[in-house]
């Protein structure tokens, strides 16, 4: 057997000389590990381009999405400086001068408020004007450019309740106008001296079940309470006649009224408290 000196790692090294079961064992387990990094390596080698690829598509899509973020920003910003974003005029169709201005306040709605604001409370501000102003049925909003166009729908009135020298709506549901006029409208009767809102009720729906023609044919309603018959009421006809009447019976009383008016010669007075029967007016 021969050995060789190593002097520079001071060690002995055996030449020419079979290896060990153990040095067989190494020799093989340094081969398989050179081989799996040579395989990591070229694995690595083929997907690095891909995952650089990859990188700048997510790099670009996310620069992407901030600068559409960061414009959709500046232009809604810009939209709420510049004047075209706010309420210029707002004008009311299908209503008198008087109603009109009214429905104006009533809606909620002011000169410089955002067009957007408008747009999302349109619901909130018809339900404001339907409330609060008795002669509308409903209200439609349309807004172009800076201006919001109101288009309402007349509610039925029944007449006018005179309260301090002022005359106020009264529609078919039974609703007082917030409106303050100085006259009535349309023909149809005042009413003096009705105090509640059951009352105010009570009369919208009896006004409600005459036809047309007795509806405009009366002048004055007046509440006129006794003792024994707290809803008692005196009636003014346009033609001269008075009628005596209950307010919770007044409507289907009426019916009979063009038939009394008939037999008579002149101006009477027709009592419907109990039954029906008329005396000569003086």
């Amino acid at each position: 057997m021969k050995f060789k000196l190593n002097n520079f790692f001071g060690r002995e090294k055996r030449i020419n000389q079979p290896l060990t079961p153990w040095e067989q064992a190494q020799k093989k387990r340094h081969k398989g590990n050179l081989k799996r990094n040579s395989f990591k390596k070229k694995r690595m080698g083929s997907k690095l381009p891909k995952l650089v690829k990859q990188r700048r598509s997510l790099l670009h899509k996310r620069m992407s999405i901030n600068l559409f973020v960061f414009g959709f920003i500046t232009l809604v910003s810009l939209y709420f400086i510049l004047p075209i974003s706010r309420v210029k005029e707002v004008n009311v169709s299908g209503a008198d001068n008087v109603t009109q201005e009214a429905i104006k306040k009533a809606s909620g709605i002011n000169i410089n408020d955002y067009m957007l604001q408008v747009y999302l409370g349109k619901g909130h501000s018809a339900r404001l004007i339907k409330n609060n102003i008795s002669e509308v049925k409903s209200a439609a909003f349309s807004l172009h450019d800076r201006s919001v166009n109101i288009r309402i729908s007349k509610e039925k009135i029944v007449g006018y309740l005179l309260k301090n020298n002022k005359y106020y709506a009264l529609n078919s549901e039974g609703h007082v106008s917030i409106v303050q006029r100085t006259a009535p409208e349309e023909n149809l009767p005042v009413f003096s001296n009705f105090k509640t809102s059951s009352e105010t009720k009570l009369l919208a729906k009896q006004m409600n079940k005459l036809s047309s023609s007795l509806l405009t044919g009366i002048s004055e309603i007046d509440a006129v309470p006794v003792s024994v018959n707290p809803k008692r009421i005196r009636v003014y006809m346009n033609d001269g006649n008075e009628i005596i009447a209950t307010l919770s019976t007044f409507a289907s009383k009426m019916q009979y009224y063009s038939q009394i008016k008939a037999k008579a010669t002149g101006k009477i007075r027709i009592d419907f408290e109990v039954g029906a029967y008329s005396t000569e007016l003086k």
